[in-house]
This record gives structure tokens, C-alpha cells and sequence, in this order.
């Protein structure tokens, strides 16, 4: 077994991110700190386990998201994102 055997893709945490953000997140935009490419979440490398999930980068790997959730609480490190994009559109209506 090799990572890409473990490996999904932005869609698999659509339901995490969009409890978290109240938008559907696997249209947002986002731009990676380390190499510059820009890929919508959906299009995002996602490493997910019972806690959470990282995110990141389809052109260089980079770590772009870590989401964590657990006692209640929320974890988000963004340390590989320069950037989000959220579309007004894709607000969820609560």
C-alpha cells in the first residue's frame, strides 16, 4: 500500500466543510503558498481519518488545510493556503 492507495479527493470531506463553513466548499477557490497553483477544493488531494482531514495540493503536495474535529471543538491550521475564495452563491441556506 502506497499513499495514493489512501489518497481521495476534495469531495470527500464536502459534508465536514460544509458544516464548518455553511458553504459548499468544494467550489471555493484556493491558492497553494508553496508552488502558486490555484484548484478548487473538490480538485484537492485529501488525506481523511475518523478526526479529520488534510488537504492538499494536486500540483506540489503541499499541506494547503489541516481540519480537525473532536470534544466539541473545531481545529484549522490554513498554514498552506495564501489564499480562499468563498462564492456568495455557494451559501447554504440554513
Amino acid at each position: 500500500m502506497d499513499e495514493t492507495d489512501l489518497r481521495l479527493d476534495g469531495n470527500a470531506v464536502a459534508g465536514m466543510m460544509a458544516e464548518l463553513f455553511g458553504f459548499e466548499m468544494t467550489v471555493a477557490w484556493a491558492g497553494c503558498v508553496a508552488c502558486g497553483a490555484t484548484n478548487q477544493l473538490g480538485a484537492m488531494h485529501v488525506y481523511a481519518h475518523g478526526m479529520g482531514a488534510v488537504l492538499s495540493c494536486p500540483g506540489c503536495g503541499q499541506h494547503l488545510l489541516r481540519v480537525a474535529r473532536g470534544e466539541g471543538r473545531w481545529w484549522l491550521d490554513p498554514r498552506g493556503l495564501a489564499w480562499l475564495q468563498l462564492d456568495e452563491q455557494a451559501r447554504i441556506a440554513g
